[in-house]
């Protein structure tokens, strides 16, 4: 294997050091040149850096194998079940191989040693299938040179296998080593390829665990040879999970010295251990990891220096955790590990596998597959392609290029002799050479040792460095969220990059970072959507043959602001006194409508005659236009005034309407309903008026002056109350579909003093009499309801009645009238029903009266004070006179009535003082009957209520001090008092 190692030192960029390693034993290594896998993806390294290709037929998720001939031409492919030609035909027998798409290692290809015509196709079932380990025979001189298998196929070697097999060199230099694993066993199987062809009996060592049932997937998992033949490797997947690593004899076959890895994450049930590697000096393996149940993949790296488990297990690193499922790992004739990345377009690169640690430099997703899908798997290929030889380091035209063996012979060199292929020549063991001139040169390296003669030989590439040309920044037109995003196609900037450079020589990839520009990872997608704004780009240009040979330059993505030419409303424009059907337009009048949002410091708008000329920014029109036809079509283009490619364009008409007049209506005069010197006016009454007919559809306003009208401001509400007796009110007349064609006219407003009628609105009559009502005078007219004119009437009946007055105002040519309504109510004097008493107490006696009539009456004791109630209160004893009186004057009735009172007893012994007993004011109504009894209701005495009264005797003695009994009767109402007293002596 060489290792190429190329620097370039430009004054903007820093040095860059990568290592590139081909094997050049026998020019073996190009056999390894070609990779077929997963869904149709395909890479060719001849070139030393890997090219896509998307050409394949192969289509399966687990393993495939791949072989070319020695200068890296395809010679067929495989996935253990079909077998394509160089043409990507499958062959004519070259179906039914007993390999299964499910395998993990469904095939490799081993060419017979020394024979160029024949190889052999080695399959194994999957999980420990019937089918087991088989291998068939392909001659490529059949199907007219393009291959096929012979009658040696599906030749069964061993039953059950595991998933498992890989391939190394014979110690002697010329026999091939095919190794597997059997199943329900510890038994490795190992079987030789010689120029006879393969043995059927096989070196078997029992050695590590037993690989068998109840967990089936431990059939799951990669063999890897190390690349100088020491090592063999293998992953246990599944429960259980684990790796083994094992001492090969490339001498004999035999697998010993086994060390077994085992992390606590290894065993999870949801996955386990997968793909393994050796690295290109044969010290590190690499270990993949799939933990479907907690979705996670791992990448670990172990240095295998110090072969002890403690030594091994301490230097684990952990190179890659995350959810991408990484599967196969398979060293390339690059000198770099390439593994899968399950289900994606990408393959994870590691860079530099030789190295310890982070060092090694894992980069996620760092190959892209032109959109093809990789699955789990990667084609094997015989381990000893990749056994290093010698290296070379720098090889960029005008870098020093530099030579050094990389051998595991412990021989002492007597002598080396380098040949660089431009007739220069060096015995240095690690010489320099500078070529002058890019080119493919053949360089060997004639090597004596103390015990042999060995030629090592290869091609070595010189590749020109090329210069990435000043590029402009990439400006494209955002979307109309203006979100500063946008889908950039970086190749339509790569032409600048290249200038007169060979595309076909040269390529551009594109990144987000000088770093990854310079390792060459991260590359973009050719479609990519800027992230920030502006977002600086790294462009590479590099040599096809060799990426380390490169410059960059760097440009801007910038998103500018997409302008948006809003709808506008189609302008209808009033025509001047002229009529003439043409106006003169100041269009940025329709900036703002054009702009709504849009920052206006950001665009720049103009306006044209057709859309021609709005879409190419031609002939734009003065912002003072005068129009050339009515209808007049105006196609506007707004345009970022930083970018001219990021426009957009509409239109829309102006209109010119025809003059209208403003017609004046009537003054308006309203009369002063409350002569408080304002009135509602209902302007819109006029509105015909002001239209006076005219054709079209119209709006009329008013105003309190020309100003107002003229710019349709401070309209009035209306109704509208005036603040002065007269005021000038301005119409407005204006096209319902254009306010700037319109037209004002004025007209008066004023109030008249409304008259104002002084009648009562209630009048009494009394029954049989005539009422005279009297009117002011002054009034132009009168006219009652009874149909008089004058201004006084007499009524004899009682109804309802009115009167109405006007004043006429000659100077206004206007009348204002009242109307009073009035009543006639007959009235009459009272007739009293009767007069109720409550008497026989001192002074707290009551009157009530009951009277009847159709008059309002009010009532008196006195005839001087009267009252509204018909009952007094509060009454001494004696004669009282009850008036009762027409409040409207239509007469007086009145009723005496009497209030009567005893005492409580009387002392008849000759005193003077209470010697009779009689009713207080008993002398009032001389028509009383008093009565005195005995408490045994005999009668004593029959008293004249004229009289002094009872004098204490019956029959002329002395009647005893006790009680006694009396009745009074009222014959004119025949009410009936009952009481007693006490006689004291």
């Amino acid at each position: 294997m060489i290792n190429f190692y190329s620097k370039m030192n430009k004054a903007s960029y820093i040095l860059l050091s990568v290592l590139l390693f081909f094997s050049i034993e026998g020019n073996a290594q190009n056999e390894a040149a070609i990779w077929y896998f997963g869904g149709n993806a395909g890479l060719d390294f001849n070139s030393g850096t890997p090219v896509v290709l998307t050409d394949g037929q192969l289509s399966t998720s687990e393993g495939c194998s791949t072989i070319s001939d020695t200068n890296g031409n395809l010679l067929f492919y495989t996935d253990g079940i079909s077998v394509w030609d160089k043409n990507h035909n499958v062959m004519p027998n070259g179906v039914g191989l007993l390999g299964d798409p499910s395998s993990t290692q469904s095939g490799i290809i081993v060419p017979k040693p020394n024979d160029t015509s024949v190889y052999y196709i080695f399959t194994v079932d999957d999980i420990g299938g019937a089918n087991g380990l088989r291998y068939s025979e392909v001659d490529l001189t059949l199907n007219n040179g393009d291959g096929d298998i012979t009658s040696n196929k599906n030749i069964l070697l061993s039953v059950p296998t595991a998933e498992k097999i890989s391939a190394v060199e014979h110690a002697n230099q010329t026999d091939i080593w095919v190794v597997s694993h059997s199943w329900e066993s510890q038994d490795f199987i190992a079987y030789k390829v010689t120029p006879s062809g393969v043995t059927m009996a096989p070196v078997v060592s029992s050695v590590g665990y037993v690989y068998d049932s109840p967990d089936i997937e431990q059939t799951i998992g990669y063999l890897k040879m190390s690349p100088d033949a020491s090592k063999l490797a293998l992953s246990v997947y599944g429960t259980g999970s684990r790796v083994e690593i094992f001492d090969f004899n490339s001498a004999t076959g035999i697998v010993s010295n086994p060390i077994t890895l085992v992390d606590p994450v290894f065993a999870n049930s949801g996955g386990g251990t997968y793909g393994v590697e050796f690295s290109p000096n044969s010290n590190l393996l690499y270990i993949s990891e799939l933990l479907y149940g907690i979705n996670l993949s791992k990448v670990y790296q172990f240095d295998l220096s110090t072969y002890t488990l403690a030594s091994i297990t301490t230097s684990q690193q952990t190179l890659y955790q995350g959810s991408d499922f990484i599967g196969a790992i398979q060293l390339a004739i690059d000198g770099k590990i390439y593994l899968t990345n399950e289900d994606k377009i990408f393959l994870d690169i590691i860079e530099e596998p030789n190295v310890v640690g982070t060092g090694a430099n894992y980069i996620n997703r760092g190959l892209e597959l032109n959109g093809r899908t990789c699955y789990l798997g990667l084609p094997p290929f015989i381990q000893s392609y990749f056994n290093v030889q010698f290296n070379v380091e720098n090889t960029c035209l005008g870098d020093t290029t530099t030579f050094s063996l990389e051998t595991s012979t412990t021989d002492t060199i007597n002598s080396i002799l380098w040949d660089f292929g431009d007739g220069n020549t060096s015995n240095l063991v690690s010489p320099t050479h500078t070529y002058t001139a890019a080119g493919t040169y053949n360089v060997s390296a004639v090597i004596d040792t103390s015990i042999s003669s060995r030629t090592v030989a290869n091609t070595v590439i010189i590749s020109e460095i090329p210069v990435a040309n000043i590029v402009s920044d990439y400006i494209l037109c955002d979307d109309v969220s203006n979100d500063e995003f946008a889908a950039f196609n970086l190749p339509a900037k790569s032409n600048e990059i290249f200038g007169s450079q060979s595309q076909t020589q040269y390529n551009v990839s594109y990144f987000l970072s000088e770093q990854d520009a310079i390792n060459h990872q991260n590359i973009l997608d050719n479609l990519y959507t800027n992230t920030v704004m502006p977002q600086e780009i790294f462009a590479k240009i590099y040599n096809s043959q060799n990426s380390d040979c490169y410059d960059i330059t760097t440009f801007n993505l910038i998103v500018s602001k997409q302008p948006i030419a809003n709808p506008v409303t189609n302008s209808v424009f009033c025509d001047g006194v002229e009529n003439d059907n043409s106006e003169l337009v100041n269009l940025t009048s329709f900036n703002s409508e054009i702009l709504q949002n849009q920052d206006s410091s950001g665009f720049n708008i103009t306006y044209h005659l057709n859309a021609n000329d709005a879409q190419n920014g031609t002939n734009s029109l003065s912002n003072s236009f005068q129009t050339q036809s009515n209808p007049q079509t105006i196609h506007v283009r707004i345009e970022n005034s930083s970018n001219s490619l990021c426009f957009d364009t509409n239109s829309f008409n102006i209109i010119i309407d025809g003059q209208i007049i403003a017609y004046q209506p009537n003054n308006m005069y309203l009369c002063d309903d409350l002569n408080d010197g304002t009135e509602a006016f209902n302007l819109s009454q006029l509105n015909d008026e002001v239209i006076n007919n005219q054709a079209g559809s119209f709006i009329v306003t008013y105003y309190l002056n020309q100003a107002d009208a003229d710019l349709n401001e401070n309209q009035l509400q209306l109704p509208y109350n005036n603040v002065s007796s007269t005021e000038t009110i301005y119409a407005r007349i204006e096209k319902a579909n254009n306010s700037n064609c319109y037209d004002v006219t004025s007209f008066i407003i004023g109030v008249l003093d409304k008259p104002v009628v002084n009648l009562e609105t209630r009048y009494f009559i009394c029954v049989g009499e005539t009422l005279t009502i009297e009117a002011e005078t002054g009034f132009n007219t009168y006219l009652w309801s009874t149909n008089e004119t004058t201004s006084s009437i007499t009524i004899s009946e009682a109804g309802n009645y009115s009167l109405t007055v006007s004043t006429v105002y000659p100077s206004v040519q206007e009348s204002c009238s009242a109307t009073h309504n009035f009543t006639v109510i007959a009235s009459d004097e009272a007739v009293i029903e009767t007069i109720n008493i409550q008497d026989w107490t001192a002074n707290n006696n009551v009157i009530s009266v009951i009277a009847n009539g159709i008059g309002t009456y009010e009532y008196s004791i006195d005839n001087i004070t009267f009252q509204d109630s018909p009952v007094f209160t509060g009454l001494g004893v004696g004669e009282y006179t009850v008036y009762v009186r027409d409040k409207n004057n239509c007469g007086v009735i009145a009723e005496t009535v009497y209030l009567l009172y005893y005492p409580y007893y009387f002392t008849p012994n000759g005193d003077t003082v209470h010697d009779f007993w009689q009713i207080y004011a008993s002398n009032t109504d001389p028509d009383l009957e008093i009565l005195i009894y005995d408490r045994f209701g005999k009668l004593l005495k029959i008293l004249n209520p004229l009289g002094r009264g009872w004098d204490g005797t019956y029959n002329g003695k002395n009647m005893p001090t006790s009680d006694y009994w009396f009745v009074v009767k009222r014959p004119n109402n025949e009410q009936i008092y009952k009481g007693h007293f006490t006689l004291k002596r």
